[in-house]
């Protein structure tokens, strides 16, 4: 079931120019974007002597980090080597399960609800944005993608609202 999302995705993609350019252009830049917006509010957190700053960096290292280790250890193959296909931008091939990316993009949506809930609702449709764009690309599974979504949200919402 996987591998059929996957290529019927991934195939859409290749067969239509402006899909293929949007997607390229949101993987291409997403992370960028997520570590600037998080390393800025950092600095605001510090700048300002806000106690929330603990935290919010402090949950969010933890996670993407973990979720590292957690794909280190599974070692599931990306699509493009294990499907023999070509993503549309390059990557290393490494583990895909579960996706950095998206458990970084989700995360960091939930240290901004911690935040701001407005800032946060933004970044969080720009994480889920993130993480499907990743499997139109070629380069995740739709599974790799949600469990990376749940990592994000399961440690997001312990960290920042329950503890």
């Amino acid at each position: 079931m996987d591998k059929k999302i996957f290529l019927r995705l991934y195939n859409f993609t290749l067969n239509h120019k402006i899909i293929y350019s949007v997607i390229r252009f949101i993987v291409q830049i997403s992370a960028y974007a997520f570590f600037f917006i998080f390393g800025v509010m950092s600095a605001i957190l510090v700048f300002f002597r806000d106690e929330r700053f603990f935290r919010f960096f402090f949950i969010t290292v933890f996670v993407i980090f973990f979720n590292m280790i957690i794909r280190n250890l599974i070692g599931r193959k990306r699509p493009f080597d294990a499907l023999k296909t070509k993503s549309i931008v390059y990557h290393k091939s490494e583990g895909s399960f579960p996706s950095n990316h998206s458990a970084s993009a989700m995360i960091i949506s939930f240290a901004f609800f911690y935040i701001n809930y407005r800032i946060g609702t933004i970044i969080f449709i720009m994480a889920v944005f993130t993480g499907i764009s990743r499997v139109f690309a070629g380069l995740h599974y739709l599974s790799d993608v949600l469990a990376g979504f749940f990592v994000g949200i399961f440690f997001g919402y312990i960290g920042f609202f329950i503890f």
